[in-house]
């Protein structure tokens, strides 16, 4: 089978520390050049990958036809921009989270990924982790249509002088980072959203930090679900990053940093444990996920309605945050 060759946008840590390991790993891709900014980062990867070459140029990159698919890994205001640029350059599109910083660019992207008749992935993987699809599981065998109330936390130091709290850059927490948890609401629950509330505030340094960084955010959904995430920028690095509840007729789930679950009253049992050697959130699954939809001409995983749904619910906590007062949501806000 020929793999399919990927261009590297943006070689920084996250694309070293998470992406590269996956794609190496693969035998479904293999890298065939990265691209940065800076020529010393894309040096480095392109040597340590074996790809082909390197360059500061992403035109030259998006130009190269031997590449099947890119992995855009830069700051947050750059997404959109380059999703559009590889679309109309013929290419499949894996990007980080977010889609984009407004609602404008999102249906921008969505359209330009439409008339190429290109795939498109974010990188919106929480929902993919071994854990959350056993809780759905679980949820759809035992106790299917029943509401469901999920309690979602996370915590850790947030760096002040981050760019993410710069809202031109970044966009801020919730839409730089919170999306993630935004998407798996909306995937453990699996109906639409419908209302949203969020109160919250600048934890950090205010003279450094010029918006909000931290809230407690809730959603209802059509099946009348709740869930709740608490996004805490001034965290404890002692203690666990994230945690999961669940609580659905009169039976419970717990995830604890995807790397040891309970779940209660399930399977005939009280209690059962399972546990991880080491976190998964379903990076891997994801990448290998879009492969095969690369290759086989199926529908891509986490693809355009989930990338938008999740930035635009980002949006409008922002705006509850400002008026204090919930914001309605309709699936006509994110599918275009």
């Amino acid at each position: 089978m020929k793999s399919l060759q990927v261009g590297l946008i943006g070689c920084g840590g996250f694309a070293k520390g998470m992406h590269i390991p996956i794609l190496k790993n693969n035998p479904k891709y293999k890298i065939h050049a990265a691209m940065d900014i800076v020529e010393e980062a894309a040096k480095t990867v392109a040597e340590s990958t074996g790809a082909k070459y390197w360059t500061t140029d992403v035109d030259k990159l998006l130009a190269d036809e031997e590449i099947d698919v890119v992995f855009i890994t830069t700051r947050h205001d750059s997404h959109a921009q380059l999703s559009i640029k590889a679309a109309n350059a013929g290419k499949h599109i894996m990007c980080e989270k977010p889609m984009a910083l407004n609602i404008e660019d999102c249906k921008a992207v969505v359209e330009a990924v439409k008339k190429n008749k290109v795939k498109y992935t974010i990188g919106y993987n929480r929902g993919m982790a071994p854990m959350i699809t056993k809780a759905r599981d679980l949820l759809n065998k035992e106790l299917p249509g029943k509401k469901k109330m999920i309690y979602h936390r996370i915590q850790a130091p947030f760096p002040e002088s981050h760019w993410t709290h710069l809202p031109e850059v970044g966009g801020g927490r919730f839409v730089g980072e919170g999306c993630h948890i935004f998407d798996l609401l909306c995937e453990i629950v699996q109906a639409p959203p419908v209302l949203i509330y969020a109160s919250g505030g600048t934890f950090l340094n205010p003279e450094k930090v010029k918006i909000p960084d931290s809230a407690i955010v809730t959603i209802t959904f059509a099946d009348g679900s709740i869930g709740t995430t608490l996004i805490n920028s001034a965290g404890c690095p002692y203690f666990p990053k994230e945690a999961t509840e669940i609580y659905c007729d009169g039976k419970a789930i717990f995830i604890n940093d995807f790397t040891r679950m309970e779940y209660y009253g399930f399977e005939g049992h009280n209690k059962i444990c399972l546990e991880f050697d080491k976190v998964d959130k379903g990076h891997a699954i994801e990448l290998d996920m879009l492969a095969d939809a690369i290759i086989n001409d199926t529908e891509s995983p986490n693809g355009l309605v989930k990338a938008a749904r999740a930035a635009v619910i980002s949006y409008k906590v922002n705006e509850s945050i400002k008026t204090g007062a919930p914001v309605s949501i309709y699936e006509d806000d994110y599918i275009w």
